[in-house]
């Protein structure tokens, strides 16, 4: 890559090599295979000129099934700046009339051309609509749709190279340059994004019984992650007998849960007091809004934030059967009546459960099937975490 490059009156700085773009294009290209392999009907591939002819193109070439390539040009730039305001300045060169269009786009941040895009699409009759981007500014997109599939996310910098431009200029760059907005010439957010040091916080999440404890030494182990599981944590003050162990041991023989200071202490301390990771694996933790929101306090204090939570989802039925066989193997005591397991799932559905509408809504949110053998359910896992 150049040191700098100079379009117009701006300077820009390096900041996206092409081997890592190469890198983002064939995980995205793995994942649109296997959502559409065995496919019989021909899919379109919605090019949004002028920004996503690259990314298009390289993202063709990796596609394993028949697919139609079909263009459209939507604006809402001026300089560096979004307007905010939407237009066509180029219609669909095919009709998309009962068919399933993947709409590619080079970036999305706010997500106004993205909502244009699914109701022009959606009033044109396609029968289905899968978003990818190259690339997402996750701080400043605000809208519901989903983002099917996303390459890399970035700081809210402006960007220009690799289907990019700045008024036109730049788009022939096969690497990804951004605004030199400071002294060394390299923006804040994006001296964070580069620091690849930074702690990775994951949470494991699902209901009781769905395999947590599980996946979570092997996913530990691969991402030289601390596994923190609230669970253990509690077992080891009830077994020796501390006054928390006795309280906590109350509690959760009824099924209920420990007092959310108690827990967030614990936490903060093991955050504090591990090194020589590369982030931390919270498995139990949070399990309410409450206990969310104060993690988010905790890790703020550190500069730090929840970098996804990973769902490992189970009907009830199955949550039922899991326990109920855990505790005839290992005889836990909380694992051990009826009614307290069907408690369990009561409170999970009651208090745990709308976390995941919380971090739905911090774009943070990202579910595995829990059902199958442990290897098939650990690949998936596996494959989401390689994402980040």
């Amino acid at each position: 890559m150049k040191e700098k490059i100079i379009l117009f009156d701006k300077t820009f700085k390096p900041f996206i090599p092409y081997s890592k773009i190469e890198k983002a294009i064939d995980a995205v290209a793995a994942r649109i295979n296997k959502d559409y392999a065995g496919c019989t009907d021909i899919p379109i591939l919605l090019c949004v000129l002028n920004g996503s002819v690259m990314f298009t193109a390289e993202l063709m070439k990796r596609l394993t099934f028949r697919c139609e390539l079909v263009s459209m040009k939507l604006t809402s730039y001026e300089g560096t700046n979004s307007s905010g305001k939407v237009r066509q300045v180029m219609g669909l060169t095919s009709s998309v009339k009962g068919r399933r269009v993947i709409v590619v786009e080079d970036i999305v941040d706010t997500g106004a051309t993205v909502v244009d895009l699914v109701d022009i699409l959606r009033g044109e009759g396609a029968s289905d609509v899968k978003i990818c981007t190259m690339l997402l500014k996750p701080q400043v997109y605000n809208k519901n749709i989903t983002l099917d599939y996303v390459g890399m996310e970035i700081p809210n910098d402006f960007i220009v190279g690799f289907g990019l431009d700045y008024d036109q200029l730049g788009r022939n760059l096969k690497d990804i340059y951004v605004l030199d907005t400071d002294g060394d010439g390299t923006p804040d957010t994006l001296k964070e994004i580069k620091n690849e040091g930074k702690m990775k916080y994951y949470i494991l999440f699902g209901p009781p019984g769905a395999g947590k404890g599980t996946q979570a030494t092997s996913i530990a182990e691969k991402f030289n992650l601390c596994h923190i599981s609230t669970g253990d944590l509690l077992r080891k003050e009830i077994a020796a007998g501390t006054e928390l162990g006795l309280k906590a041991k109350s509690l959760i023989d009824a099924g209920s849960l420990v007092p959310d200071e108690v827990v967030e202490g614990m936490i903060e301390n093991q955050f504090n007091s591990v090194k020589g990771v590369d982030g931390f694996l919270l498995d139990g933790f949070p399990r309410t809004i409450a206990q969310a929101e104060a993690l988010d306090a905790i890790l703020e204090k550190r500069g730090e934030s929840v970098t996804a939570l990973v769902a490992l989802m189970i009907p009830d039925e199955t949550v039922f059967e899991r326990i109920k066989h855990r505790a005839s193997i290992e005889g836990r005591a909380d694992d051990a009546s009826d009614e307290v397991i069907a408690n369990r799932i009561k409170t999970y559905h009651e208090k745990t459960e709308p976390l995941i509408n919380f971090y739905k809504g911090a774009r943070k949110y990202h579910e595995v099937q829990g059902l199958g053998g442990i290897e098939d359910v650990r690949g998936r896992l596996f494959e989401l975490l390689e994402k980040f």
